[in-house]
């Protein structure tokens, strides 16, 4: 998350992915560092024990956030 607004910050657009049990630290950190509203792309956890299929699904679906939060 910090490397995330660092750029946004510099000017230049990030995506942070992170898992859904991170989802409150993430909200946490952006709040601390002044961009409460930061969004982010949230992939469901586990991710290490995922076949390479549902890793895929889930990635599509986190391309699909990424893309949001680029053009927005």
């Amino acid at each position: 998350m910090h490397d995330g607004i660092l750029f946004e910050q510099l000017g230049k657009r990030a995506v942070v992915l992170c898992t859904t049990p991170f989802e409150v630290t993430s909200k946490n950190i952006a709040r601390v560092l002044g961009l409460a509203d930061y969004p982010f792309a949230s992939l469901e956890h586990p991710l290490g024990s995922r076949t390479q299929e549902e890793i895929e699904a889930r990635a599509d679906v986190a391309a699909e956030r990424a893309i949001e939060i680029l053009t927005s």
